[in-house]
Formats: structure tokens, C-alpha cells, sequence
């Protein structure tokens, strides 16, 4: 469990960070303490060395057996140092990662609407993705960190004790260490700061596209949505080049320094030793040491990077972690018991800056009564139902609750009374059970079971396949109606004093309505109801009736009394208004394309401006405009990425596939890589030069000439790694940004039923931690296992042509280093495979929780939120902890085995000197070579971690490329210009993936022009026939027909580019008003934006926005009115002008004035067109031409309105009850169709 914050705030990244580390303080003290173990056996190993050079190779002194054994000890002492090291270093960063995502989401649990609202999904998920990553490699490597500095100031101090002179020469080194680190700080922090910015903006591209993927799909817009993604990622690739030249500015130089001392220190130590006054193995210690030297400021010089990378990281973390809430928690508590009033005492609200929703608005709700709010949308309804739970604070005025301000009372104490179903139902993955005893988790069954009954959810939900232990997906896997009935189950069985409806019924059929409501009458008494009313049905349940106007109430009373006085309430009661609203009386002119003003020529001032950026936020962006402009473009083909990889036929996909077409820039990295190499490889040979030339004493030319070759080099190398650095990044961004489309695209091609079933946060995991592993090893790992392989291999040649007899010493060690590898290979590949899923749940976790975190306040379950969240991330970690706990035993048994060889080399060596058949000198020059064949051995072990990720990552990129849509186009596919409009289901059977029957023999011809409503109960199959008309799906038996042709058949974009769909969830992405509309036609004119809002009857609700169609809409819609966001919704699908309308409850939020104009618009629409409409208002239904009664996935009834009341069976039974008459005595029902479904068209 992740400890609580406590330093919030406080001080800088580094000092929180450290703190956060010190929590743990066994793992900080074991690494630490393992790390300088690790030191001193490094810097013992020289030493015991230069004793076996010089005391039993150059003259017999000492034990050989001995000073073998103890370079074996010492060894040994290593193993198990770097074992501790690595095992507790990794499960310290696996802990802090922890605490850090657990304190993020409690953070996110703590803030209110207005906060909530400043954070976008995607840099949430970025910032507990990416951020949190490079937080981990961090930690993970400062014991490694440590262990360097140590070994740099052992090592300074040995040298010392070698050679003063020697010393002053590697301390000359610092200075200039420190001033490059201080200017790569400077630059490097905020370009990588912009760039992690940039990388949370494409997660953000990827989960607004899945949530909203039936919009895209709708409309088909999945070029458009590839399209942003694309933009998103190119602004990702110029930030992330910038950091690249920059990083190739610094980190070379870092590296070079160290190098240049070494050449320096060369020049020095083999004159010392050429004088006399440096013995042969003190030089090879010295050499040792400087070696040591190299590897230590290398790792310093890239944890200086990354500390760069992880302190932006962190940052943006702590950022959240430290945000509050604006709303401060009162001390006091509503009394235990008994019934309480409400109170809107003289309230002003506005959502930010702008125009005020509520305006001077009082009102009273006495203890025990039942009062409706009715109104147009956007009147301010729900603003009073979220104020009542204190989601926000008013401008002015007090709300009260039980005669006590709701400032003044603690969250607990007021929600705990108050409970709801908002306009937006959510409900969180668990089974049915824990979703309807959500507000009280130790509800007993059948207090569950009573709750649901007077939901009218008990009789579905017992059919469900498990019961109440049925499993609920992401946001509820059921039918809107389902979803609703549960919503208002969990908030009876929570018992609230208050209760809230806001719109609680409105996807369900009129006589599940009319039983609801019946039972919610009977246990009205001693509970005070605030209903949200836009069914005249609803109204039934009312005491009193508020009338609200654009933030006011204009009236108030019973319905008889305002029936009589209301104008307003009179107008929005009619169904059929005499006289049309003003809107149509008043046109607004048209706004000439590109005038964004005139499309709201109303619009108010804002009434304050938008907060400025905090300061610290001003200071980063400040240092990020003062960089270089990031201008780098890709260069990739994107139509080429973006290419279905089964269109040939293969559906395969590898590392072969990835790289195709980046030959020519691999080639030339590897090349760039390989003159690095072959510089490292030639520097030995120097040293053995200068070496031998100290032998050998006065030999100073010998000794000059190695110095200067080696400076000559070291330069060559900076160059050759600058030049490296930015070929290999640019390649690798080039990769990433491909492969980035590539997914992204083939995501959009699959059907909608991948992502009813897929959880998303595994989607995002693919999008992002995936795709980043692959790239980060292809990026870096790839060109250097090559490198190490050339090295490897180039170090053997040059040892067998130093000796033969040596190098068979040398290959005993293989086979033991290949077994262990095998072996390593197939555990960490599980390790990794199960620490992605976890990962996935946690990205699940985190987004379901963000999107669902206003029900989580409502119904107090904060602490079980995160706590459930803190299981997911704990499960994460400790799938992590294993696989450190694999690395930390396979790369110390690497490292155990090259000291077992040097020891061996040792030992056979000096026998042969004793023996004469090999030299000193040649015998160092072994050593030297044999230091460097490990290091790409260790290199080589080093990569396989990263290769082992990136090998998890492709198979599971290779495993969703892989995946066929269950709606494909055809290879020779039609195309679609315009459609007639007549529509057949021909004999349609419809199957779940689970195998759950939705429709069953469906036999149904619509002409061309004929509007057909469905009508059933809820979870009979309606949306399922419009989801098979829009192609979302395709029969399981059977076909469906378009103008005589099989959708099948038709090009999938096109034909859904024809049709005008409005989803039962109208989903909107971020940006403006005017872009939601425009969404299907991103082409539009502002003219013909404000021209389709006017057809559908929006125009005057949208006008009446804050700066009007430019009004900022969030992710979702969610700073709309349901009834706001469904009326962009329909004029979304009016701007595309379609052929067929598909419409699934598009008037289910909307007040009764309002439905009734936009019916009007609406049947101007479907004149010319063929109309679907999914409608639980059965006003909606009775309009149509055709009404067809589907229950239990078939077709019941099928006529005209009168029809089917003559008739008398479902339909007029659902009638009388949308009617508020008593039912009639039931009818049998029948068993074939009324009419023939094929012949039957409009009148």
C-alpha cells in the first residue's frame, strides 16, 4: 500500500524524490550499502592484479594459488553485491513508482469539477505512463550512481597513493565535467519537459479516438482521426529531435572528457614509468584504474541526461500530486435522522469565466416533498443538482441542506445524505452486486435485491449468466436502459435522505417507466426528491414544479397551477406547439465562411478572465520558448504506415516489416557505430605501446607517440558519436512515429466489436508503453548488439593472433554464458508479458477512475477507488520486482564469470612466463584485450533486458496487426457516392462474440423515404438493428441490404459517410462548439454549421454559449447539458446532408419544447430520406411512418400508430402507459409477424 504524501510542495524534484526514496529504507540501505560493496571489490580487483604482476609473474614472491584464489574471492564478493544491488535497487524503484502513481490518483480522487476539468485524460494517463517510467529508471540506477561516485573517489584516492602526479591529473577532469553538466541541464530539461508534453498529447489523441470510436466509425472519420493523431505525433517528433541535438551536443562531450584525461594520465604514467618511478604493475593498476575511471563518468554523464528526462517527469507527477482541490471541507454534520429541506438562497454560478447558468436563484424544497425542475437545456437544472452535492461552489448566495450551508459540512456528512442518478451514467467495472451497493458496500442481499426491484432491474438482471455475480466491463456492458436501472438501484440502496434524478429514466420504455415510478411513489414518504423532468410523465411524481429560464425561476408551483399561469411551462409541456418558438421567427443571418464572431452575435463577456499559469509553469514554458525551434519533420510516408499489413495477403508483421525502408539511415548509424567500436578496439593496442615503451625505460618516444595516437582517437570518437547520436535518434523517431500510425491506423480498421470487448487501457499500453519499448531498444539497442557482436567477435581475432593456446582458456566460459542466457530468455519472457497485463489493468483502472471519479464523490468511495487502484499498481509492482529479481541473477553471473577468467588467464600466464613461452608485456596487452571482451559480452546481457521488452512489445503489436476486422471491406468493394435509401434485413440472425443471441430471424423491408421508429423494452435489440444498418456489425445469419446491394459489398467508409448517425452516448471530441458540429464535414463553412444547427432547431440553445459556437467543449461534452450535447449531436449528423438517418434516442435528454421543435426540424429531414429511430418516447415513435415493436431480439409488431393501438397488444400497451392510463388486461402475445415486413411500406 502506498504511503499518504507528506511533502507536498516541498522543496525541489530531487529533495522529493530523495524522501519518497527514504520511506524505504531497508531497500535504499541494502542497494547503497551493495553498491560500495560492489566499489571496493571493483577496486580491489586491480589490486590483487598488480600483486600477481608484480609479485608472482615478474619475480616469484607469492603464492600463485593464493592471490588466484583471492582474486576469486574477491570476485564472488562482487557476484553477490550486484546481486543485492540490482534485486533491491529495482525494487526500490518499483516501490516509488508505486507511491507516486497511488498518490497521483488519490490526488485526482480529491479534486473537485473545476479541477478535474483542467486535467485532460491523456495527460493523465501520460504523466502515470511515460513520466512515471523514466521515474523508475531513474531511481533504479542511482545506487548504480552511487556505487560510480564512490568508485571515482576509491579510485582518485588509490591513483594517489600510485602516483600523485597521476592524480592531479584526473581531478583536472572535474571542472570541465561539471561545467558541461551545467549546460546541458539548462537546455536539456525543458526540451525534454516539451516533449513529454507532446507525448502525453498523442496518449490523449489515442483515448478521446477509443472512447468516442463510435462517432468515428458513424461517420467515417477514421482517416481524419489517423489524420490527428499524425499531427500530434509530428509535433512529438520535432520535440523529441531537439532533445536529440541536443542530447548530441552534451553527452559526447561528457563522454569525451574522462577520455581525454585518460590520455593525458597515459602520457604521465609512461613517462613516470619510463624514469623508473612507476613499476610495471602499478602502470597496468594505474591503467586498470583509469579504465574503471571511464565507466563511472560515462554513467554520471548519462544519469545527467536522464536525471534531465525523469526531473521533467517527475515534475509533471508531482504537479498533479500537489494540485488541491478549490473547495475547502467544512467541520460540521447533518443530523443522524429524519427527513431534510433543500435551499438555493439568492444563487449566482457560472461555469469559469462567463456568462452566469444561475442568476439570483432561490428556491425552497421542504423536508419530505418531491419537486421537479423543468426547462429548456442548458437552463441550469443539472448545475443545481451538482451544487446540491457541492461538485462546485456558487459565485453567491448559500445552497443549504438541512438548514445548514453545505460549505460548512464535511463531505461525508452531505453526500452520505445525498444520493442520485446523474445525467451521465457510470457505472464501474465489478460485478452487478457491487455496482448497485456501491454507496453502501455492506448493504445486505436483500436490501440489493429491494433496490433493484424498484428499479424494475431484478427480472434482467437475474437473466443475466451469473446473476448479481455478473461482471460488468468498463462505463457497465449493458443497454442504456440497463444502465439506467442500475444507476437508480445503486442510489436507492445507498437509502439517501435526498435524493437526486436527474433525467433517470430516460432511456427506458414507458411501462418500465410507469412501474418505476409507481414504486418510487410508494417509498416517497420521509424522503425529500429533487427531480430533473423532461417526460410529462415525470411529472406525476412532483409535489411542486419549478420552471427554470436561462438561470432563473420564472415560476413555481403545482402542475394544475401552472398549467393555468406559466406560459413557458404551458410551452414546454406541448408536443405539438401551435405556434413555433422564436428561433424560427427570428432567423439568425447566416455567417459568411471564416466569421467566427457573427456565428454568435450574442454571445456575453466573460465575466473575469481565465486564470493565468501557475508561475512555475510560466517559468518552464519561458525556457522552452528560448530554445531552438522545434521544426524537424519525419520524412515517413504516412500512407505507406498507415497500410493495412494484411493487405497482401500475409497479415504478418516483424522486425523485418518495421525496418523495411529504413536501410539506408541504419546503415549508416551502424556505420557511425561501428568507427566508435573499432576506436574503442584500437585504444588497447595504444596503451600496450605506451606500456611496453615504459617497460622498456627511456622508450619516450614510444611513449609520446601512444599519447598522441590515443588523443587522435579520442577526438575522432567525439566526432563519430555526436555524428551517432543524431543519425541513430533521428532514426529511431522515425521508426517510433511510423509505427505509431501503423497501429494507430489498423486500430480504427477493426470493428466496433474489438473495442466493446478489449479494455482500454490495454489499448493504450499497446499505443504507448509498447510501441516506446520497441522503439527505445531499435532506437539504441539494435545498431549497439550489432557493435557489440563486431566487437566481440574483433576482440577473439585479436586475442587468438596474441595467442592461441590463451584464447581456448578464454572459450571455456561460452557455453556457461549461452545456458544461462537460454535460460534467462525464457523466464523473463513471462516476467514481461505479465508485467505488461498488469500495466494494462492500471492504465484501465486509471482511466475508468478519472472518467467515473464524479460518482466515486458521490457516493464517498474515494479510499475503496484508490485503494482498488492501489491492488492494480501494487500487482504491477510486484510483476516488476520479479523480473529484477531474474536480472539480478543473470548479470552478476556474467560479470562473476569474466573475473573467473581473468583469474584463469592469470594463472596459466604465469605459468608460461615462469615457463618462457610468453612475455610480460604480452601478457598485460592479453589482460587489456581481455577486459575488453567483456564488455561487449556485458553489453550484450545488458541489451537482452531491453531486447526481452521490446520482443514482449512486438508480439503484442504483432498480435493486434494481426487481428482481422470483424467488418471488412471488400476486395472489390463499391463505391459509395449517394444512396436511395432502401433498406432489407434479409432473414438477419445476430450473434454476441460471447454467444449471446440479439436478434433472431429478422425479416424487414424499409423503402426509400420511410421513417420507421423501433420501439421495445430496453435490451430487446433496437440498437442493435441500427448498429447492423450503420454496419457496426454484420449478421451472424442472413444480410443486410442497401438499394438491393449487401452492405458487405459497399466501401465501409463511404457508405457510412452517407448516413447521419446520432449514438444513444453523443460522444464530442475537445475543441469548439463549431468543430463538434463539423466533426463529419471538418470542410464546413461557419454558414453552413449555423445552417444545419437551424434545421435541427439548435441554433438559439448554441447561440446562447459563452462566445457561442466557438464555446470551448471538453473531452466528452461533459461542460454541456446532456440535452446540449445532443443537440450538436444532431446537428453533426444534419451537416453531412445524409441519405439515411439513423437515429438511437437523439431527443432522450431533451425537454419536451425542445423535442417538439427539433420533431418538427426533424421531419423536415427525413422528407427525402430514410429515417431509423431507436425511441423510448413514444411521442417520437407515434410520428413515424412505420413503428416495428422488437422484443427479444424479434420482430412483434409492425404498422402505423393507429394501427398498432387497434391492434392492442405491446405497443398499445407501452402507449397507455407513456399516457399515464392504467394498463389494459394483457394481451396474448403474438407469435408471428402483424404484417409481412417485406411488403409493408408508408401510407
Amino acid at each position: 500500500m502506498a504511503h499518504p504524501t507528506d511533502d507536498t510542495g516541498r522543496g525541489s524534484w530531487t529533495g522529493r524524490l530523495t524522501r519518497r526514496c527514504l520511506r524505504h529504507r531497508r531497500s535504499v540501505l541494502v542497494a547503497v550499502l551493495a553498491a560500495l560493496l560492489g566499489t571496493a571489490t571493483s577496486a580491489l580487483v586491480p589490486l590483487v592484479t598488480m600483486v600477481i604482476v608484480d609479485d608472482v609473474v615478474l619475480r616469484p614472491a607469492r603464492s600463485a594459488a593464493w592471490w588466484t584464489g583471492a582474486l576469486l574471492a574477491v570476485a564472488a564478493l562482487g557476484y553477490l553485491a550486484a546481486y543485492l544491488r540490482r534485486l533491491y535497487a529495482g525494487r526500490l524503484a518499483a516501490d516509488v513508482q508505486h507511491d507516486l502513481r497511488v498518490d497521483l490518483f488519490r490526488s485526482l480522487s480529491r479534486l473537485d469539477g473545476v479541477r478535474r476539468d483542467e486535467l485532460s485524460t491523456g495527460q493523465l494517463l501520460g504523466r502515470a505512463s511515460g513520466d512515471l517510467n523514466m521515474v523508475f529508471g531513474l531511481v533504479s540506477t542511482l545506487p548504480t550512481a552511487i556505487s560510480s561516485a564512490a568508485l571515482l573517489v576509491v579510485s582518485l584516492v588509490l591513483i594517489a597513493t600510485l602516483s600523485p602526479l597521476l592524480a592531479l591529473v584526473a581531478l583536472a577532469l572535474v571542472p570541465a565535467l561539471w561545467f558541461i553538466g551545467r549546460r546541458s541541464r539548462t537546455w536539456l530539461y525543458p526540451a525534454t519537459w516539451y516533449a513529454q508534453n507532446q507525448a502525453a498529447a498523442v496518449a490523449g489523441v489515442v483515448a478521446s479516438s477509443t472512447a468516442g470510436i463510435r462517432v468515428v466509425k458513424g461517420f467515417g472519420q477514421e482517416q481524419r482521426e489517423t489524420d490527428r493523431l499524425a499531427h500530434a505525433a509530428r509535433r512529438l517528433f520535432a520535440g523529441r529531435m531537439r532533445a536529440v541535438r541536443l542530447n548530441a551536443r552534451y553527452g559526447p562531450a561528457l563522454q569525451c572528457v574522462p577520455s581525454l584525461g585518460q590520455v593525458g594520465a597515459l602520457a604521465v604514467g609512461g613517462w613516470l614509468a619510463a624514469r623508473g618511478e612507476l613499476s610495471l604493475g602499478a602502470l597496468l593498476a594505474f591503467s586498470s584504474y583509469l579504465a574503471q575511471l571511464v565507466g563511472p563518468v560515462k554513467t554520471l554523464a548519462a544519469l545527467l541526461t536522464m536525471g534531465q528526462q525523469a526531473g521533467a517527469g517527475i515534475g509533471r507527477v508531482l504537479e498533479v500530486i500537489d494540485t488541491r482541490p478549490l473547495l475547502t471541507e467544512g467541520a460540521g454534520r447533518l443530523p443522524e435522522e429524519g427527513p431534510l429541506g433543500v435551499e438555493f438562497d439568492r444563487v449566482t454560478f457560472a461555469y469559469g469565466p462567463g456568462r452566469p447558468v444561475l442568476t439570483d436563484l432561490s428556491l425552497r424544497v421542504e423536508p419530505g416533498e418531491t419537486l421537479a425542475l423543468v426547462g429548456a437545456p442548458g437552463s441550469g437544472k443539472s448545475t443545481l443538482a451538482l451544487l446540491l452535492s457541492r461538485f462546485h461552489d456558487v459565485a453567491e448566495g448559500a445552497v443549504r441542506i438541512g438548514g445548514a450551508d453545505v460549505r460548512d459540512l464535511t463531505f461525508d456528512s452531505l453526500r452520505g445524505a445525498v444520493a442520485g442518478v446523474p445525467e451521465d451514467t457510470a457505472l464501474l467495472t465489478g460485478t452487478v452486486r457491487e455496482a448497485v451497493a456501491y454507496g453502501r458496500p455492506d448493504a445486505t442481499d436483500a436490501e440489493i435485491h429491494a433496490a433493484a426491484r424498484t428499479a424494475q432491474a431484478h427480472a434482467f438482471v437475474t437473466a443475466l449468466p451469473d446473476g448479481y455475480a455478473t461482471t460488468l466491463g468498463e462505463r457497465g456492458a449493458l443497454s442504456g436502459g440497463q444502465r439506467q436501472r442500475l444507476a437508480l438501484a445503486r442510489a436507492l440502496a445507498a437509502a439517501p435522505r435526498v435524493l437526486v434524478l436527474d433525467d433517470a429514466t430516460s432511456a427506458v420504455d414507458a411501462r418500465v417507466e410507469q412501474r418505476i415510478h409507481d414504486a418510487l411513489r410508494a417509498q416517497a414518504e420521509g424522503r425529500t426528491t429533487l427531480i430533473v423532468a423532461r417526460r410529462r410523465s415525470t411529472l406525476a411524481l412532483a409535489d411542486r414544479i419549478a420552471v427554470l429560464d436561462h438561470g432563473r425561476i420564472v415560476d413555481l408551483g403545482t402542475h394544475r397551477e401552472l398549467t393555468a399561469r406559466c406560459p413557458l411551462y404551458r410551452t414546454i409541456l406541448q408536443h405539438d406547439p401551435a405556434t413555433p418558438p422564436a428561433e424560427t421567427a427570428a432567423a439568425v443571418p447566416a455567417a459568411p465562411a471564416g466569421d467566427r464572431n457573427r456565428l454568435a452575435p450574442n454571445a456575453p463577456k466573460a465575466l473575469k478572465p481565465a486564470p493565468a499559469p501557475s508561475s512555475a509553469a510560466a517559468r518552464m514554458q519561458a525556457r522552452v520558448a528560448a530554445l531552438p525551434p522545434a521544426l524537424d519533420l519525419p520524412g515517413v510516408d504516412e500512407t505507406e504506415a498507415a497500410r493495412d499489413p494484411g493487405a497482401d495477403g500475409t497479415g504478418e508483421f516483424g522486425l523485418r516489416h518495421l525496418l523495411r525502408g529504413y536501410r539506408l539511415p541504419l546503415a549508416l548509424g551502424l556505420a557511425l557505430v561501428v568507427a566508435d567500436a573499432l576506436a574503442g578496439l584500437t585504444l588497447p593496442f595504444v596503451l600496450r605501446q605506451g606500456i611496453e615503451g615504459g617497460a622498456h625505460r627511456l622508450a619516450l618516444t614510444a611513449v609520446a607517440t601512444a599519447s598522441l595516437a590515443a588523443l587522435a582517437l579520442v577526438l575522432a570518437q567525439y566526432a563519430v558519436q555526436r555524428a551517432a547520436v543524431r543519425v541513430t535518434g533521428r532514426t529511431g523517431e522515425r521508426l517510433l512515429y511510423g509505427l505509431r500510425i501503423r497501429v494507430f491506423a489498423h486500430l480504427h480498421r477493426l470493428g466496433l466489436d474489438h473495442f466493446e470487448n478489449e479494455a482500454s487501457g490495454r489499448t493504450l499500453t499497446r499505443m504507448t508503453t509498447d510501441v516506446d519499448s520497441l522503439s527505445s531498444f531499435l532506437q539504441t539497442g539494435l545498431l549497439s548488439v550489432l557493435v557489440s557482436v563486431l566487437t566481440l567477435f574483433g576482440v577473439l581475432v585479436a586475442l587468438g593472433a596474441a595467442d592461441a593456446g590463451m584464447l581456448l582458456v578464454v572459450l571455456v566460459v561460452l557455453p556457461p554464458i549461452a545456458l544461462a542466457t537460454v535460460v534467462f530468455r525464457r523466464a523473463s519472457t513471462r516476467s514481461y508479458a505479465d508485467a505488461r497485463e498488469r500495466l494494462a489493468a492500471v492504465n484501465g483502472a486509471l482511466q475508468e477512475g478519472a472518467a467515473g471519479m464524479r460518482t466515486v464523490q458521490a457516493f464517498r468511495r474515494e479510499e475503496s477507488v484508490v485503494t482498488a487502484f492501489a491492488r492494480h499498481s501494487d500487482a504491477y509492482r510486484r510483476a516488476r520486482v520479479r523480473g529484477q529479481l531474474l536480472s539480478a541473477r543473470y548479470f552478476p553471473f556474467i560479470q562473476l564469470l569474466a573475473a573467473c577468467v581473468t583469474a584463469a588467464v592469470l594463472a596459466v600466464g604465469a605459468h608460461r612466463v615462469a615457463a618462457g613461452t610468453l612475455t610480460v608485456g604480452a601478457l598485460v596487452a592479453y589482460l587489456l584485450y581481455l577486459d575488453l571482451f567483456f564488455v561487449p559480452v556485458q553489453q550484450l546481457s545488458q541489451l537482452f533486458d531491453g531486447y526481452q521488452q521490446a520482443r514482449v512489445s512486438l508480439l503484442r503489436i504483432r498480435d493486434l496487426l494481426r487481428l482481422r476486422s470483424t467488418t471488412p471491406n471488400a476486395a472489390d468493394a463499391r463505391t459509395v457516392r449517394s444512396l436511395r435509401g432502401e433498406l432489407v434485413f434479409d432473414d438477419v440472425d445476430f450473434h454476441y462474440q460471447d454467444g449471446r443471441p440479439a436478434l433472431s430471424g429478422i425479416r424487414l423491408r424499409i423503402p426509400r423515404g420511410q421513417t420507421v421508429a423501433f420501439v421495445g423494452t430496453t435490451g430487446a435489440g433496437k440498437s442493435t438493428l441500427v448498429k447492423l444498418a450503420a454496419r457496426f456489425h454484420d449478421p451472424t445469419r442472413g444480410a443486410v441490404r442497401i438499394d438491393g446491394t449487401d452492405l458487405r459489398d459497399l466501401d465501409l467508409t463511404g457508405y457510412r459517410k452517407r448516413l447521419g448517425v446520432v449514438p444513444q452516448e453523443p460522444y464530442l471530441f475537445a475543441g469548439t462548439v463549431r468543430e463538434a458540429i463539423a466533426y463529419g464535414r471538418p470542410d464546413a463553412t461557419d454558414a453552413e454549421i449555423a445552417d444545419a444547427a437551424r434545421r435541427v432547431g439548435a441554433h438559439d440553445t448554441l447561440s446562447s454559449l459563452d462566445r457561442g459556437y466557438d464555446h470551448h467543449v471538453t473531452e466528452g461534452g461533459h461542460n454541456l447539458s446532456a440535452g446540449q450535447r445532443q443537440l450538436i449531436s444532431l446537428a453533426r449528423a444534419e451537416l453531412v446532408r445524409p441519405d439515411v438517418l439513423l437515429l438511437d434516442e437523439a431527443t432522450a435528454s431533451l425537454d419536451l419544447a425542445t423535442e417538439a421543435l427539433v420533431n418538427r426540424a426533424t421531419e423536415r429531414l427525413v422528407r427525402d430520406r430514410t429515417a431509423l429511430i431507436v425511441a423510448h418516447r413514444l411521442g417520437v415513435a407515434s410520428r413515424a411512418d412505420r413503428i416495428v415493436v422488437v422484443d427479444d431480439g424479434r420482430i412483434r409488431e409492425d404498422g402505423a400508430h393507429d394501427e398498432l393501438l387497434a391492434l392492442d397488444g405491446i405497443y398499445a400497451a407501452l402507449w397507455r402507459a407513456s399516457q399515464g392510463r392504467p394498463p389494459a388486461a394483457p394481451a396474448p402475445r403474438p407469435t408471428t409477424l402483424t404484417h409481412d415486413s417485406y411488403e409493408r411500406s408508408a401510407s
